[in-house]
């Protein structure tokens, strides 16, 4: 075991290694080592739920992979793959914000492999830039983690998730949809198309949309009155600070129809990867040419800052989130 290279609301995440099995010919191989701490049942049948999850989302390259689980004293241990990139949040954190072309890889990895899991009745509800791990041999893959608050959903005959309802309120304060929030029950099968259009949104305006989907922030609000007036939510989000909002069309359309508060409008998983935006790779935007006159004093001349990030004043900058769990789930058959 090695130094710890990760924690959250449910355990930390050491550099191990797997020892391998000659006899299976099972080579030797780094490997991330979470540790659990179990306390009482429950947290046992958390442990295996979540390991049960895993299970049924594996063969993805999208997907963390699992190699074993091990009860050792007081603690459950998972054994899964090494992600060497880093998390997209710290690529974030280094960037300020990406440019469309940047994040489009990332995107569409997240939507690749959350469809997946969809595909298998398995909800992540706690998609966020933390839970996307990056690779060393190819950073622009992605390798969705932590199934900790996942869910499993029956599918009906179509292959499509049943509308089965839940009440907990799990999952992290700027990713978390309204609909978890409201205290009314929910259906989870949009839960992640809202999370992962905050995470797109946050990877090409530097920023969270909002602080919370609930009434207890003003930025919500804002956006409810907006989009009951039929304007989007990008649009409204940047109207907010006094800016125009500088995305794509094919982007601010996709973005708009991720973070519907209305969930009926709300695009499903497969219909996120199945956007038009996805089509194609966004081309690199070439820098403005600036113009600079014979014998002119350019020292105060506004284009030099034109191109540097900054913040919506504010706004609420990136920053790390613990996942919470507040109520228990409605038991799904």
């Amino acid at each position: 075991m090695g130094a710890k290279i990760g924690e959250g609301g449910f355990g930390a995440v050491y550099r191990g290694q797997d020892l391998g099995d000659k006899a299976k010919e099972i080579p030797s191989r780094e490997c991330a080592a979470k540790k659990v701490h179990l306390r009482n049942k429950d947290d046992i049948e958390a442990f295996n739920k979540e390991l049960d999850v895993l299970s049924k989302v594996q063969t993805h390259p999208g997907i963390i992979g699992l190699f074993g689980q091990e009860f050792i004293k007081d603690d459950g241990w998972v054994f899964m793959e090494m992600a060497t990139g880093g998390e997209l949040f710290d690529r974030l954190i280094d960037s300020g914000n990406l440019s469309e072309t940047d994040a489009w890889p990332y995107a569409k990895g997240i939507a690749d492999a959350i469809s997946h899991c969809h595909s298998k009745g398995i909800v992540h509800r706690d998609l966020k830039l933390e839970n996307v791990m990056l690779c060393g041999k190819d950073p622009r893959a992605i390798k969705v983690v932590d199934f900790g608050l996942a869910v499993a959903v029956p599918l009906k005959e179509d292959g499509c998730m049943v509308e089965a309802p839940f009440t907990d309120n799990a999952g992290t304060m700027a990713y978390k949809p309204p609909e978890v929030n409201s205290k009314k029950g929910y259906s989870p099968v949009k839960v992640d198309s809202w999370a992962a259009g905050i995470v797109l949104f946050s990877l090409v305006s530097g920023f969270f949309p909002l602080q919370e989907a609930s009434s207890e922030d003003w930025r919500y609000k804002k956006l409810a009155k907006d989009q009951g007036n039929g304007i989007g939510a990008c649009e409204s989000i940047y109207k907010t600070y006094k800016r125009s909002c500088p995305f794509s069309p094919e982007l601010k359309e996709l973005l708009n129809a991720m973070l519907a508060i209305d969930v009926s409008k709300r695009l499903t998983m497969p219909g996120v990867r199945a956007h038009r935006w996805f089509d194609c790779e966004p081309k690199p935007v070439e820098p403005k040419k600036r113009v600079v006159y014979r014998g002119s004093d350019d020292t105060d001349d506004p284009m030099d800052d034109e191109d540097e990030f900054t913040l919506p004043e504010d706004s609420i900058p990136i920053a790390r989130q613990a996942a919470k769990r507040d109520w228990d789930a409605i038991e799904v058959s």
